[in-house]
């Protein structure tokens, strides 16, 4: 059976690959947030890239993992930056990454993929899928999920000692500020304003102002919050982005089952308080 380039994409490992990819990044990293599913992204990424550039480019393999591992490299680094930058301005399809260059490690399985890609040439039906299905369908989704391998717009939460931090942690909804300053009410919420005094005088009367408030205690489950940091923002009229920007959370519990905890539960949350909205 001749090499065709369609089989690169069209078999198991690949697919398979691609599907952990999305599993992974999609699911599995905001339930657990920890090393094994941070490096799992980088490791099945190092396999994929390296089978779509040989896609394009089938007869020079060295050169197209040693690309790979330059792009990757790349990509980590706070080189990447300003690229990412100029591309999110434009892109309707918006992407970001974390610098970490222990992400590296990931380069490891470059050989391995040699191995592979050698092996699909020499023997086509090595692991390939049997089916007319034509590999486009297979590569223009593949290219927007490596793009979106990091969601930027997903919630994560940071720590410091009692003190949470939780970043893009938001829910716009079809209200004014005062309607859902009421909705608060109606869920027995009781809310604090901490703006500085010059600061409220000036803005309290417009509804599009940026206003922060504090709530004492904010129950989940059976876990308590305290001195939880909202704000309320109105980008148009009629509408409110509210944001759960930190709080103090003082039991006895590990980070990580903290983290997960709240990455885990944040939609829950706002479906609980706010599902009415």
């Amino acid at each position: 059976m001749k090499f065709k380039r369609h089989q690169l994409l069209l078999n198991y490992i690949f697919i398979i690959c691609l599907l952990v990819l999305v599993i992974n990044d999609h699911i599995l990293k905001w339930e657990f947030s920890n090393w094994f599913t941070g490096k799992l992204s980088d490791f099945v990424g190092m396999l994929i890239l390296p089978f779509l550039i040989t896609y394009f480019n089938p007869k020079h393999i060295k050169f197209n993992l040693a690309l790979s591992a330059v792009l990757f490299m790349f990509w980590k680094s706070s080189l990447s930056t300003d690229a990412i930058d100029f591309y999110n301005k434009f892109a309707f399809i918006q992407t970001s990454r974390v610098v970490d260059y222990t992400d590296y490690i990931a380069l490891v399985m470059l050989p391995f993929v040699y191995w592979l890609i050698k092996k699909i040439k020499e023997n086509p039906e090595f692991l390939a899928i049997k089916t007319k299905l034509n590999s486009v369908f297979v590569l223009i989704p593949t290219v927007f999920i490596l793009i979106s391998e990091t969601p930027p717009r997903s919630h994560y939460i940071t720590q410091t000692d009692s003190n949470f931090r939780c970043h893009n942690c938001k829910l716009k909804v079809n209200m004014t500020q005062a309607e859902v300053l009421e909705k608060f009410g109606a869920f027995n919420i009781k809310i604090d304003t901490i703006f500085d005094s010059s600061v409220y005088n000036r803005y309290a009367l417009q509804e599009d102002s940026l206003r922060h408030y504090t709530i004492k205690e904010f129950i989940i489950d059976n876990d308590t919050l305290r001195n939880t940091d909202i704000s309320l923002r109105s980008p148009e009229v009629g509408k409110t982005i509210i944001s759960l920007n930190g709080f103090d959370y003082n039991k006895d519990i590990s980070n990580q089952k903290m983290k997960r905890k709240l990455q885990r539960h944040f939609r829950k949350i706002t479906k609980d308080y706010f599902k009415k909205l």
